[in-house]
């Protein structure tokens, strides 16, 4: 038998399987998960922003969450961000779950802003008060 042209000792064998079993038990990446985050961020990030400047800004700052999701097409980047426009976005820190035309309205303007995150305040307190009081 040939003897192995490679010498690998037992420690780097055990961290190449290593890393091998952590590529494939990460799965695919979510791009479509990643564009709606960023698409709740522009809307979040930006107060009175509508359709076509929440599209122009998603462009312009998170492209490569878009190409990566929708692809490079202009035109179908356009239909599918409408799509996306009209679809429902679950924030995980209130659990409030609206369509992207939606939260825009809600994030009208920095007042609204505001009042989010003092919901988002709120809550954590309410939470904190309920660990607190004993179990009757």
């Amino acid at each position: 038998m040939d003897e192995s042209r490679y010498n690998v000792s037992d420690e780097e064998m055990d961290s190449l399987v290593e890393a091998l079993d952590h590529m494939l038990n990460e799965g695919e990446p979510d791009f479509y998960g990643d564009l709606k985050e960023a698409a709740w961020n522009v809307l979040h990030e930006n107060p009175g922003y509508g359709f076509d400047e929440w599209v122009q800004t998603l462009m312009e700052e998170y492209p490569a969450e878009v190409v990566d999701a929708l692809g490079c097409n202009p035109e179908e980047v356009y239909a599918a961000l409408t799509d996306l426009w009209e679809s429902a976005y679950l924030d995980t820190t209130t659990g409030i779950e609206q369509n992207y035309s939606e939260w825009a309205l809600s994030f009208s303007n920095e007042c609204a802003v505001d009042i989010y995150h003092y919901l988002i305040d709120a809550c954590t307190e309410v939470k904190r008060i309920g660990r607190e009081l004993p179990l009757t």
